[in-house]
């Protein structure tokens, strides 16, 4: 896969992942379009969207109120910075990694991502554009 590095069965799983969206029948898989995503992009008025978590910071397990309280702070940091955001929830249908709650944040670009997924010790994050194609990004 992408010079990287993460082991082959972490990325193996973030492909398999389904990226769920609360209060919407689909979800994101990487790279398959979902068209969904067209009627989001034309409400807030961008052309990009970033799925974002600070669960489980490089890949180790944190005890559900740890990721919670991560999670709250991530959201205020958000909220301060001016973004807005459909909150989700990560999950493995092969049920080897526990769900992860996260956010899909409009306008977001990849550069932005990046930053945030680092600022929060994240492996990576998950980036549509313009074509809503759900792509992963690497941070290691």
């Amino acid at each position: 896969m992408a010079d990287t590095a993460l082991p082959e069965p972490l990325l193996q799983a973030y492909h398999t992942t389904r990226y769920g969206l609360n209060d919407c029948d689909w979800q994101l898989q990487l790279d398959q379009a979902q068209p969904a995503l067209a009627p989001h992009y034309q409400r807030h008025a961008v052309h990009c969207a970033a799925y974002l978590t600070a669960c489980n910071p490089l890949g180790e397990l944190l005890p559900d109120h740890l990721n919670a309280r991560r999670m709250a702070q991530l959201r205020q940091a958000l909220q301060r910075a001016g973004w807005s955001w459909l909150d989700g929830h990560g999950h493995d249908p092969q049920g080897h990694w526990p769900g992860e709650d996260s956010v899909l944040v409009w306008g977001m670009g990849e550069s932005t991502a990046r930053a945030w997924g680092t600022q929060w010790n994240q492996n990576a994050v998950v980036c549509c554009g313009t074509d809503m194609v759900p792509r992963l990004v690497l941070l290691r």
